[in-house]
């Protein structure tokens, strides 16, 4: 199996079910509520009316790692965010002001606080 090749059990949407479980069916990032056994968002819509998706994201970038410990239900939203922002080893972004989130801490993943909070915290002050 190649690194981005998804395993049957992904194709099937077995292991994506255990994690919406796992997660009680909430982005473990922002606490959005889904709808049980879905992926659409109890009331959060998007622009266009939608309901806001949930997705699960495989922390290592590997889809053919689906260790539990590798994957974390997110929203839409969420789920951008981090991808985009952040990987195990990495800084912690700014916009989470030196506060893992409890799905990172609670999966005893690598990160490193960001050494310009203090700059960025006198900017934002009044």
């Amino acid at each position: 199996m190649a690194a981005n090749d998804y395993p049957n059990l992904w194709k099937r949407g077995l292991i994506q079910q255990r994690v919406r479980q796992r997660a009680g069916h909430r982005c473990e990032h922002c606490g959005m509520a889904f709808i049980e056994g879905t992926n659409l968002a109890v009331s959060a819509r998007r622009r266009d009316g939608h309901a806001v998706v949930g997705t699960v994201h495989h922390i290592d970038g590997n889809k053919a790692n689906c260790l539990m410990s590798n994957l974390v239900y997110l929203c839409q939203i969420c789920h951008c965010f981090v991808q985009w922002r952040w990987a195990p080893g990495q800084l912690l972004p700014l916009a989470w002001e030196n506060a893992a989130p409890d799905w990172l801490v609670r999966r005893g993943l690598i990160y490193v606080e960001h050494p310009q909070l203090p700059l960025w915290e006198r900017s934002r002050a009044p």
